[in-house]
């Protein structure tokens, strides 16, 4: 009974991504979408940037997008975090 079970589970983990992983490609089209008509990357490299870390970063598209009246969940968010950061910011966790 383990073993099938066993199987089953590594079968699910290797077919389905783990949830939580953010998807930067999915925040790329995000931002592209929802973003990019307000902030140009100047945005992201500016001497007086107000994103000093990573959950600045986070807190900044929450905030935003709650202007926008997007609707964002935590996903989506985490989502445009992960491709900002890999793109511009660099932060570490």
């Amino acid at each position: 009974m383990v073993k099938p079970l066993l199987s089953l589970l590594t079968a699910v983990l290797l077919l389905h991504p783990l949830a939580g992983l953010a998807d930067a490609e999915r925040g790329q089209l995000l931002y592209e979408n929802h973003c990019l008509s307000c902030h140009e990357s100047n945005v992201h490299i500016r001497e007086t940037q107000a994103a000093r870390s990573l959950a600045a970063v986070r807190a900044a598209i929450e905030r935003w997008q709650a202007v926008g009246n997007l609707g964002w969940g935590t996903e989506e968010v985490a989502d445009v975090a992960a491709y900002l950061n890999a793109t511009w910011y660099h932060y570490r966790e």
